[in-house]
């Protein structure tokens, strides 16, 4: 049994520079399209990456835990419908993109919390790295963030 005061080994260097990297268009288009004006040239544009972005970054979190999922099912019994709803982030992800701002982004908060607390709770479940929860709770505060910035952007 370890140390309950022992703290969970951080997640490894290209891991979170990765991280950082992948969470940058967000904040970046976030602020950029809090900060235009409404009748910007850029301001479709912006919407559009936005939401493209968002739509293949649920489309990756989703493919990581059906990644997870899988190993998990060479290993041992995979939980059942693990690899079935590891393949809804996509399908939400493209469902999604068709939604227009600012509802979208605001669906898209919803789908990144509920995907990041599953990501979450599969730590608890030993199935990721015990660094990965605390890694997916950032991301997924700064995605959020993100998507709430441009819902009330767009609004």
């Amino acid at each position: 049994m370890s140390d309950p005061d022992e703290q969970p080994a951080p997640p490894p260097r290209n891991f979170r520079v990765l991280s950082a990297l992948v969470l940058a268009p967000f904040v970046v288009l976030a602020l950029w399209l809090a900060g235009i004006a409404d009748d910007h040239p850029w301001r479709g544009p912006t919407i559009d990456l936005l939401k493209a972005y968002a739509a293949l970054m649920l489309c990756f979190v989703g493919g990581m835990r059906w990644g997870a999922a899988a190993q998990t099912a060479h290993d041992q019994a995979a939980a059942p419908g693990d690899l079935a709803a590891g393949v809804l982030a996509l399908l939400v992800g493209l469902a999604l993109w068709f939604v227009a701002a600012p509802h979208g982004f605001a669906l898209f908060a919803v789908a990144f919390a509920a995907q990041g607390a599953w990501d979450a709770f599969a730590a608890h479940e030993s199935s990721t790295p015990a660094w990965f929860a605390r890694a997916r709770l950032v991301a997924t505060v700064l995605t959020v963030g993100a998507m709430v910035v441009a819902f009330l952007a767009s609004a």
